[in-house]
């Protein structure tokens, strides 16, 4: 096996675990946001000032945009569209909620790295995208 093939089998592979894992930490993180229609997380949002319907738009976004990247449906686009989110959540994190980094916002940079990771490498041979030829 050539070393191409080998490094192209290695990333789709990557690809894969990576989609598995950024999708489960935004399944998790969304899912309740949905179950109580984003009231509690609205809540939060208002106090920190911003409108209360962004706790239910985080929820949908999360949520869905979690089991689109772990299908590996429209992985460039949802990918791009978590590197906004998640460069949104360091600056809530560090701006508005005054989060240290340890025990802090980390988790919220490694998740922005993740979501870079991924829209560099894109969903690979193991997604819904290759199937259907997108």
């Amino acid at each position: 096996m050539a070393l191409q093939s080998i490094l192209a089998v290695q990333t789709d592979l990557a690809s894969l675990v990576l989609r598995i894992t950024l999708g489960g930490i935004f399944i998790a993180h969304g899912y309740p946001k949905l179950k109580d229609l984003g009231k509690g997380t609205g809540q939060w949002m208002k106090s920190i000032g911003f409108p209360a319907g962004m706790g239910l738009f985080a929820g949908i976004a999360e949520f869905f945009g979690g089991i689109a990247v772990v299908l590996g449906i429209l992985t460039p686009v949802i990918a791009a569209l978590f590197v906004l989110w998640s460069i949104g959540l360091v600056w809530v994190s560090i701006a508005k909620i005054k989060k240290k980094f340890s025990g802090g916002y980390e988790i919220d940079l490694l998740v922005l790295a993740f979501s870079l990771v991924l829209l560099a490498i894109g969903g690979g041979v193991f997604s819904l995208d290759h199937l259907i030829g997108i």
